[in-house]
């Protein structure tokens, strides 16, 4: 027997119009991509802004994903998986813009990053950044994809292009560090 997985009809009707949008983004229509990136804007700016913590510096690297991403969409082989290739092309550009950046970052608080910000302290948050800030690049990506992103473990896999189990390695790794560093932090206040 074969079982069906019922999706409901809004949801349906958006994949397929965003995979419509995908094909053509593909055969070079460019306002299709621009559309594209309106839809996910949210989301790859989230994960620029945690990576610089700076609005211009986050809008800075999401129009370079823009750019790269318009360039290199007719690599893309499986339009189902726009979102995760232009958010791993974005994560790369994030990366390389940290890597170039020789200025201290200093926290803005204008764009809530953590929800619950009633039960955290300013000082708490400064904390917590700056611990995430001190992880190596690859535990510091699966925490801010899990977190800030609230995207799945699977999907964490699909983003980074690694197994599952290593994923969830990292995921246990980056949270004895951050831990570790937090404590750290607290014995010399």
């Amino acid at each position: 027997m074969v079982n069906i997985i019922k999706i409901p009809l809004q949801r349906k009707r958006k994949e397929s119009t965003e995979i419509e949008l995908v094909k053509a983004s593909i055969k070079g229509d460019s306002i299709s991509f621009t559309e594209l990136i309106k839809l996910h804007k949210v989301s790859l700016y989230k994960i620029a802004y945690s990576y610089v913590k700076d609005e211009q510096k986050a809008l800075e690297i999401i129009q370079d994903t823009t750019y790269k991403g318009l360039l290199n969409i007719k690599n893309l082989k499986n339009p189902e998986f726009f979102k995760t290739w232009i958010t791993r092309i974005l994560i790369n550009v994030s990366i390389d813009y940290t890597k170039n950046e020789d200025k201290i970052v200093y926290l803005d608080e204008e764009i809530p990053l953590v929800e619950n910000s009633d039960s955290i302290t300013i000082d708490e948050k400064v904390d917590l950044y700056d611990a995430i800030d001190k992880l190596r690049d690859k535990y510091k990506m699966v925490i801010i994809l899990k977190y800030f992103n609230d995207m799945t473990d699977e999907q964490i896999s699909n983003n980074m292009d690694i197994p599952i189990n290593t994923v969830k390695s990292h995921l246990r790794r980056a949270k004895e560090e951050l831990k570790q560093f937090l404590k750290e932090d607290y014995l010399y206040e």
